[in-house]
């Protein structure tokens, strides 16, 4: 009896990572000057801290095929000297299932204080 329940956890557990798919992620920093902390994709924490001429590392998401494509906003707190201000890219960015996607914050990026809307 022990056997069966370990083999069927195995073969559901199998069945559920064959059944996801991934997509990966990276955030440039280009800013000059301009660290940028805490950064999200939606519910995803990218990075927690950039400085100027950095790259993240790559975040993998896992998810099943019709969780993506994912429709977010990429926010994150910019830091320069003693002064930090909330932002948000006034773009949405999508990632859907097999896609490398690189999104560089640089000065011609427009982007949304939410605190002033």
């Amino acid at each position: 009896m022990k056997i069966r329940i370990i083999l069927l956890s195995v073969i559901v557990a199998l069945l559920t990572v064959s059944c996801t798919e991934r997509g990966t992620l990276v955030v440039k920093n280009k800013l000059s000057n301009v660290k940028l902390e805490s950064i999200s994709f939606g519910d995803f924490a990218v990075y927690g801290s950039l400085l100027p001429g950095e790259t993240s590392d790559e975040l993998v998401i896992k998810e099943f095929e019709d969780a993506f494509p994912f429709r977010n906003q990429l926010e994150f707190y910019m830091t320069s000297g003693s002064n930090t201000v909330y932002l948000k890219t006034a773009e949405t960015f999508e990632l859907d299932y097999d896609q490398d996607l690189v999104i560089e914050i640089n000065d011609s990026t427009v982007v949304i204080n939410p605190a002033l809307e």
